[in-house]
């Protein structure tokens, strides 16, 4: 799918690592995303990270949710291991999709940026309506599998079916990095 595109046209979003956000559910897919965020540096290509930045009152704390990565506490930063690095971009977002009203869109326009490998979590909301929205927006966008991951692994495995009706690839870390 993306084989063709050259490295200077892709980046990497990385959606929600963040602390309050990364459980036990997650460790499996830590090491690919590090692996994969080295290969895409390695390569001169982007990473983004798409953080939760929430305000206590949103209203997904209202509609039962319990409030996680609120602005200007310690769980609104990226987990350790994952830490971003200078020249990364942070972009804080309020709603699932990390393109609802931020500058990621914008910001990736301006680098030229063609394909888009989606990473993170969870699968089912945040990585879903993210890669969904590149796909209305035009992008390209391929989401290796084994880099998201979702509390149920029921609910990852939906969104990975999913993604397969857009047309979206869901490739595993190794076939991805063989395509940067």
């Amino acid at each position: 799918m993306s084989e063709n595109v050259k490295p200077e046209r892709k980046a990497i979003i990385v959606v929600d690592v963040q602390k309050d956000n990364v459980g036990k559910f997650c460790q499996a897919i830590i090491p690919n995303i590090k692996l994969l965020i080295k290969e895409a540096r390695d390569r001169g290509i982007p990473v983004i990270y798409a953080c939760d930045s929430r305000y206590r009152d949103d209203f997904i704390f209202r509609q039962g949710h319990p409030p996680r990565a609120i602005r200007g506490t310690p769980g609104v930063a990226v987990i350790d291991e994952l830490a971003p690095q200078a020249g990364d971009l942070i972009i804080e977002k309020r709603m699932l999709s990390a393109f609802f009203a931020s500058e990621l869109d914008f910001s990736l326009r301006q680098k030229g940026i063609e394909t888009l490998i989606v990473t993170g979590v969870a699968t089912w909301a945040c990585v879903l309506k993210t890669a969904y929205d590149a796909v209305e927006l035009g992008y390209k966008v391929v989401v290796p599998a084994d880099c998201c991951a979702s509390v149920s692994p029921e609910d990852h495995e939906a969104a990975v079916r999913l993604f397969g009706c857009m047309r979206i690839g869901a490739n595993s870390v190794t076939d991805v990095i063989r395509t940067l």
